[in-house]
């Protein structure tokens, strides 16, 4: 993900549009993947190349007991129903702690949900699990996560199945605001970062920028190392509406973002996600 001064991935120059520059900008997202090392640069590589990590991507929910597990599976899955039939490349499957049987190879990506019980998270076992380790909590934790994990400290277990649900929703999309997904398996935060969830939405473009900025922190911390927006809308969503939300938020947020997003049938107005990992 993008990086400032201070902080220990490497800074790499990108292409400056400026403010008034979103037409540029665009046009040049139409051929290119946004990194997320460093948004608004991004390999060389068509947005239609297939991604080898997204032609059949496993995910494995994992829980304390199988029934926490199931439950975490079914409300993602049913999120990502409400908006899409197929899901051709997402595979979830639910894990616990408490079965007998082992996969037969690690998962592309792992969730520990930190459920009801005060079941720690096995951290060497989730390392041999998954690829990915994504540790998700629900409560401030003094406990000390191993390195390249992704931790995120939610509100509600439904703040967490939505985003989960949404970022699956753009994957699986592929439109024109992608950001290079390549980029999204390799990158590993530093450690101790944390990521929190600022959620927003508007009839229009303009009010679902605005209900952001009146929730979100608009500054630049010295300690940050991502910020990932997602832009959920209705199918009459146009490149006009997709320009009016990142310029209202280009113009306030002292950080930069990498964006993508997805639309839906039945999707009314505009949504807005913005991940941001913080120390």
């Amino acid at each position: 993900m993008r990086q400032r001064p201070g902080a220990s991935a490497l800074n790499v120059p990108k292409p400056h549009f400026g403010k008034s520059g979103l037409r540029d900008y665009l046009y040049y997202q139409l051929n290119q993947r946004e990194s997320i090392e460093s948004p608004h640069r991004a390999p060389e590589q068509s947005v239609d190349q297939e991604s080898p990590c997204l032609s059949s991507y496993r995910i494995g929910l994992i829980a304390a007991t199988q029934a926490e597990a199931d439950r975490f599976v079914e409300q993602v899955t049913g999120a990502i129903r409400q908006h899409s039939s197929c899901q051709a490349s997402h595979h979830f499957t639910a894990y616990a702690l408490d079965q007998v049987w082992r996969p037969q190879q690690p998962f592309d990506e792992v969730h520990w949900f930190q459920g009801s019980t005060a079941c720690q998270a096995p951290q060497e076992f989730l390392a041999c699990l998954g690829t990915i380790v994504h540790i998700h909590l629900f409560e401030r934790s003094a406990t000390k996560l191993l390195l390249g994990f992704r931790t995120y400290y939610w509100k509600s277990a439904d703040e967490l199945t939505a985003f989960i649900a949404s970022l699956a929703l753009s994957r699986e999309a592929r439109g024109l605001l992608e950001l290079d997904w390549e980029s999204y398996c390799a990158w590993q935060p530093s450690m101790g970062y944390v990521a929190t969830l600022s959620s927003s939405w508007g009839p229009t473009p303009i009010a679902a920028a605005d209900a952001l900025l009146a929730s979100a922190d608009t500054r630049a911390p010295s300690r940050s190392e991502g910020e990932i927006l997602i832009i959920e809308s209705g199918i009459d969503t146009n490149l006009g509406d997709y320009v009016d939300i990142v310029n209202a938020l280009e113009q306030s947020f002292e950080f930069d973002f990498v964006t993508t997003g997805w639309v839906s049938l039945n999707y009314s107005g505009y949504g807005l996600k913005l991940l941001r990992f913080r120390h």
